[in-house]
């Protein structure tokens, strides 16, 4: 069973682990594969409390913390969000958890927060993102060419929207 729970300080640990672990990490963000430190999370956390614009729930199954999904740049005026998901768990990807967190988060986001428009960024060599992401919905935006520099070269970013 798949539970979701607000993102608490006792996460943070988690966040190190997860946000360090070169196969959770290795396409995720602006910096690829960069590791995080146990103060730069705490640090995070402080402003992360104080954001209005951010939602971040970890993911629980058979209650054990296996990754986090969220929406942040919560716009409520242009009623529009950025989502994203990361299963730091190696046992736990490709099980169709992520599947479940993004549709769970997606709903949140249409309807209980009223959004009209979800958006998020991807490297296109990201396969199985792309893959999901097409299959819930998402549709192509835009191709920003040498968007980031990693492992020796640039990659581009797709920018990939659904709306309510």
């Amino acid at each position: 069973m798949i539970e979701f729970k607000p993102h608490s300080e006792k996460d943070i640990p988690n966040r190190v682990k997860w946000l360090s672990n070169p196969k959770a990490n290795r396409l995720l963000g602006n910096h690829p594969g960069i590791k995080t430190t146990l103060a730069k999370q705490r640090a995070w956390f402080v402003v992360y409390r104080k954001e209005k614009a951010k939602k971040f729930f970890t993911i629980y199954t058979d209650k054990r913390p296996i990754g986090f999904v969220g929406l942040s740049h919560i716009d409520k005026i242009n009623k529009n969000a950025e989502i994203f998901i990361v299963i730091g768990e190696d046992d736990y990807r490709g099980k169709g958890i992520g599947r479940q967190a993004m549709i769970w988060i997606l709903d949140y986001g249409f309807n209980k927060l009223k959004l009209h428009k979800i958006s998020l960024a991807v490297f296109p060599e990201n396969l199985a993102a792309v893959k999901l992401y097409k299959s819930l919905g998402f549709r192509q935006e835009g191709l920003l060419k040498d968007d980031a520099f990693f492992g020796g070269k640039y990659h581009d970013t797709l920018l990939m929207a659904k709306f309510a």
